[in-house]
């Protein structure tokens, strides 16, 4: 599985999206009903998990769009 698609599969698993292919990377918490402070923790807990990371904490707080999640995956070398 790539890992855009491993991505996806964490978001709609988490922010309970239905229809992925509506999501921009410039959406975040506003945009995205079930985005909340508990959604953010399995959000995080799951990239960590599927991507084999661990994320800073100070990027954890950055994590205020799809785009910037994708920014931070990269920063740890995880090609999206």
């Amino acid at each position: 599985m790539k890992n855009i698609d491993k991505l996806k599969k964490i978001l709609v698993d988490t922010l309970n999206i239905k229809n992925i292919d509506e999501i921009t990377d410039e959406m975040g918490p506003d945009d995205i009903k079930d985005w909340d402070s508990l959604a953010h923790v399995e959000l995080v807990t799951a990239l960590e998990e599927k991507f084999e990371i661990n994320l800073d904490v100070i990027d954890i707080s950055r994590m205020y769009t799809i785009g910037d999640i994708k920014k931070i995956l990269k920063k740890y070398e995880v090609e999206i």
